[in-house]
């Protein structure tokens, strides 16, 4: 008789414990389900910007490292060659079998390739050029050369020693704007502004800037070029940049 009565007991508990569990397991109801989709939504919307903020800001960082490196070549290279930094010539891929007719050189960048510890190419491409130039360009740093050809009007290689302000004199950086072919490995400031183009409007990589190398080694963010801090001259700062 007690174990029937147990045996009752036993069941009645279980289904108890049955119907409280499916209540507990019971899922989402449409209202909570459009809550919660509508909260995720407002996360995402809210954090979206800071999450680009980021990513531009890691592309301008890595630019900068690579232009640093880019510095440690060029000027291990002008040591090595009287003060004087690459020349750079006309339109040359990187892996031409002949020199520039004219200079009698490769392009500037596999001229400091021994260099540059066997980074590779990759280190040329600065990575957000792909706003300006195609996704297999890899060449988007110019040379700074321009105190040469103010003076010889042509070809030519600055030389380290004459600059009258290493810290201020710009020798290399962010091609901002679409005036060199894709393929040209030997880009340069000869007659042409390549990173601020005279100032005349809004710089279309790393959120309106450019990253510039000078010539003591040192890289900055920038918006704009300034006559007053910086040159692309023998003399030092005073003049425009194609002056």
């Amino acid at each position: 008789m007690m174990g029937t009565f147990w045996r009752a007991v036993c069941m009645n508990t279980g289904q108890i414990q049955m119907k409280t569990s499916k209540k507990n397991l019971r899922g989402f109801t449409l209202v909570e389900l459009l809550v919660v989709i509508g909260i995720i939504s407002i996360l995402v919307a809210v954090s979206f910007p800071y999450l680009m903020s980021a990513m531009n800001r890691a592309r301008t960082a890595q630019c900068a490292g690579n232009l640093h490196f880019i510095g440690i070549g060029l000027i291990a290279f002008a040591g090595d060659n009287e003060g004087n930094f690459p020349i750079a010539g006309g339109l040359l891929r990187h892996d031409d079998t002949d020199p520039d007719p004219n200079t009698g050189q490769y392009a500037w960048t596999r001229q400091i390739e021994p260099y540059m510890g066997g980074r590779g190419t990759d280190i040329y491409r600065c990575p957000d050029s792909s706003k300006i130039l195609p996704e297999n360009a890899t060449y988007s740093y110019f040379l700074g050369a321009h105190a040469a050809y103010s003076q010889t009007h042509g070809f030519g290689a600055v030389n380290l020693l004459r600059l009258h302000s290493a810290s201020q004199h710009i020798l290399a950086g962010d091609i901002a704007y679409k005036s060199f072919s894709v393929d040209d490995a030997d880009k340069d400031d000869y007659t042409q502004d390549p990173a601020f183009n005279g100032n005349s409007g809004k710089i279309p990589i790393h959120q309106g800037t450019v990253n510039i190398l000078f010539a003591d080694g040192h890289v900055e963010n920038l918006r704009s070029f300034d006559k007053n801090t910086m040159t692309t001259r023998y003399d030092g700062p005073g003049f425009d940049y194609l002056q």
